[in-house]
């Protein structure tokens, strides 16, 4: 165990050090793209009362935490394949689990700046108060892992890159309309809300806003449980991809 934490703290400093000049850039565009959502969505709708502040205001960082994973991982991890940078980092002389942790930590860092700064932004342009619990933080790691486990499950399992990206984009906007994470679940289909049931997005979303409102949901047990299996499933088969990959 020891070795490997010093084999991951040399793959996060390599990591840092790769990603050194687009860093900022990562924070700039992620942080931009986090306050032009959550304000710009709410021109859609015209008066929007406390509820609909609420259901906007937390469903902001599970949307941009899955826009990190499912977008800007699958592209990145693509684009590296493509390029043949795992041809390198798989022969390096370290578990390629010190790979996938640092990697992940790294999005990690680059996703708070945005979630903190679209909550902030958005509770004060709907005058909407939160009542954060310390409960948001776990929650908050877990739906990062989650999002970011599919988004390497899907990049590493998919033979080709470009379908891989494909699937990204198609998956992205399933979510951004079709799931309930800025409106109730009870607003879709009953077939799509059925659907929903077995998806970690809608329990992602339950997850942030109960533990952002300081009202957990009632079924906050049946929702960690769903999300945690999506995010050791996801993992598992990133880890087969990449292990029995050459």
């Amino acid at each position: 165990m020891g070795r490997w934490l010093r084999e991951y703290s040399l793959m996060l400093k390599w990591q840092m050090l790769s990603n050194k000049p687009m860093l900022p850039l990562y924070l700039v565009v992620e942080a931009l793209v986090a306050v032009g959502f959550v304000v710009g969505i709410g021109y859609l709708i015209p008066d929007i009362n406390s509820q609909s502040a609420m259901y906007l205001i937390t469903g902001a960082p599970v949307l941009i935490l899955l826009m990190i994973g499912l977008v800007m991982v699958p592209q990145m991890v693509s684009l590296a394949r493509k390029a043949g940078t795992f041809d390198y980092i798989w022969s390096l002389p370290v578990p390629r689990s010190c790979f996938l942790a640092a990697d992940t930590t790294v999005w990690i860092v680059i996703t708070v700046p945005g979630v903190i700064l679209a909550l902030l932004i958005g509770s004060w342009h709907y005058s909407f108060s939160l009542n954060v619990s310390p409960f948001v933080v776990p929650v908050f790691l877990l739906v990062t892992l989650t999002g970011i486990s599919i988004g390497y499950a899907m990049s590493h399992a998919v033979p080709k890159p470009e379908l891989t990206m494909l699937v990204s984009q198609v998956l992205v906007f399933f979510i951004l309309i079709f799931s309930p994470i800025h409106y109730p679940i009870e607003q879709l289909p009953g077939w799509l809300a059925s659907t929903h049931r077995v998806l970690p997005f809608t329990y992602m979303a339950d997850l942030m806003r109960g533990y952002l409102t300081g009202k957990p949901p009632v079924d906050a047990g049946l929702a960690f449980a769903v999300v945690g299996t999506w995010c050791v499933l996801a993992s598992g088969i990133t880890f087969f991809a990449v292990k029995r990959r050459r």
